[in-house]
């Protein structure tokens, strides 16, 4: 009879360490007190809405595209003129203080009052109708005096060269 019960405490030994073996492997183990929680793999973070926005905001197309937010074209302002801008498809970034040649995929915002789009390769100057935005940033307000004017937006690289199909000029009118 001893034999039999030996047996059985071994099979149930056995049962048992299989089981527990099972478990931890499968996580279903309660996690020692004084052992460290498991460090979890880093999730892609999704893009905020403004990050979407910003860079991403038409995903049927892979054209890169610049526009205003605000003001909208044939829009009546008054003076200050609170600009926004917005592009698709490009990575909006400040310029870095050393460039050695420009960052695939990377510009920084451009705006001309009462001038138009520079041509494809242009260097953008750094001097008035332009305002340059290197720092990255997306929102700009001046003075403007009472009348119509356009607005123009262009899209610079690391060396405020412009890029195809990265302007565009919209019309309002001051009160």
């Amino acid at each position: 009879m001893r034999t039999v019960k030996n047996g059985v405490q071994g099979w149930t030994g056995v049962l048992a360490l299989m089981l527990a073996t099972g478990l931890v492997a499968c996580g279903g183990g309660a996690p020692e007190a004084d052992s460290e929680p498991m460090a979890e793999e880093p999730m892609a973070e999704e893009p905020t809405a403004a990050a979407s926005a910003d860079t991403m905001e038409d995903r049927s197309s892979t054209t890169p595209s610049v526009s205003f937010v605000t003001p909208a074209d044939g829009a009546t302002v008054s003076s200050p003129v609170a600009m926004e801008f917005i592009v698709s498809n490009l990575n909006i970034s400040p310029v870095p203080s050393e460039v050695e040649s420009p960052r695939e995929g990377m510009g920084h915002h451009h705006v001309a009052i009462d001038t138009e789009c520079l041509p494809v390769g242009a260097e953008i100057p750094k001097a008035d109708p332009w305002v340059h935005f290197g720092d990255g940033s997306k929102i700009y307000e001046t003075l403007l005096p009472a009348g119509q004017h356009t607005l123009t937006l262009q899209i610079g690289d690391d060396e405020h060269r412009t890029q195809e199909g990265l302007c565009t000029t919209i019309s309002i009118t001051v009160e």
